[in-house]
């Protein structure tokens, strides 16, 4: 039911917006008419991360709609300093709407606040800046999400019967620059702390790649056998072939307990695999859809309900991972 909700309420947004912003020829910017569409650019942290592949289908589906264009432009690899110059050349460009996922909240501030100053219409997509000028964020309740893989990771250890032993806990990551990444840690610290008997043994980072994580897990198990539990604050090593973690598939087959971020379709395979007791996924054609539609509102002049668009969280564990594969799409990356 709430997800049909969520459905209806897509629905009735894109339908007010599309009465709202009819096509127009032209479109007056203060005294000027200027005859070229809206420009909205969204900056990912990076154009290999298929993670997002949903949020960009939905963001250029949106655009169709609305009569507007946007344009998906960021480093390939992870790369806080081309995401600057990215978004620098966007403020030469004088385009309208920039949505920025943030791969260093920090480092991007000077230049989203650059961006607002110059009169863009500035978002956060996925990951915020959230001392920034950026006129909202839309995504994941980070923090919320934490606090949902921690709540799930306490409900594996009590069945197991294991409240009263100490766990060696790991925690994968993809840079400890990100405040979505870091929202995640804190929200799992924080349910867990005084519940469970957690020993943190070390944070691994794999810069948000799929095969550095991958690698990174199976270095650590390695010499690590005797690792309890890992928390991964994305699904980055359940993107590539199983095979490549076979250290990692022993462990999980010896009572090893994982909990992850992400229900996307190749995550719920490899949970099904036996690779994750637990996962918490965001929506991301829900961050396109109404990151860019919210952007057109405020280049529009038109009310913004919030500075926090919230797209919701995805709760899954083994008995409800295989019916909600059923509702994926495997990814056909082009």
């Amino acid at each position: 039911m709430d997800l049909l909700n969520r459905k209806k309420g897509s629905i009735l947004l894109l339908l007010v917006l599309i009465t709202v912003f009819p096509p127009v020829k032209a479109l007056r910017v203060g005294s000027s008419v200027r005859t070229r569409p809206i420009i909205i650019s969204i900056v990912p942290k990076s154009l290999d991360n298929p993670m997002l592949v949903e949020a960009k289908a939905a963001a250029e589906l949106t655009a169709r709609r609305l009569n507007v264009q946007v344009e998906w432009v960021g480093p390939f690899k992870v790369d806080v300093d081309t995401q600057i110059q990215i978004i620098e050349g966007l403020i030469r460009r004088k385009v309208d709407g920039i949505a920025v996922s943030c791969s260093d909240e920090e480092r991007l501030r000077p230049v989203i606040d650059k961006a607002v100053a110059a009169g863009i219409k500035v978002a956060t997509i996925g990951a915020d800046a959230p001392e920034s000028n950026r006129l909202f964020y839309c995504g994941t309740d980070n923090y919320a999400a934490g606090v949902e893989c921690g709540k799930a990771m306490i409900r594996i250890v009590t069945a197991k019967g294991w409240t009263d032993r100490e766990l060696n806990l790991v925690i994968l990551t993809g840079s400890t620059k990100a405040h979505d990444l870091n929202e995640r840690i804190r929200g799992f610290k924080d349910a867990t702390a005084d519940q469970i008997k957690l020993n943190y043994q070390t944070l691994l980072i794999c810069d948000e790649d799929t095969t550095t994580a991958a690698k990174a897990v199976e270095a650590h198990l390695k010499k690590h056998p005797e690792t309890d539990a890992f928390f991964f604050t994305g699904g980055w090593a359940f993107l590539g072939p199983p095979e490549a973690m076979p250290v990692y598939d022993q462990w999980c087959q010896n009572g090893g307990i994982t909990v992850a971020m992400d229900t996307s379709y190749p995550v719920l395979q490899a949970a099904l695999r036996g690779f994750a007791q637990a996962l918490v996924g965001q929506d991301y054609r829900k961050m396109g859809e109404f990151t860019v539609s919210y952007l057109v509102c405020a280049i529009k002049d038109l009310p913004i309900p919030s500075e926090f668009i919230d797209t919701g969280l995805e709760l899954a564990d083994e008995a409800s991972f295989s019916e909600l594969l059923q509702t994926k799409k495997p990814w056909d990356i082009k």
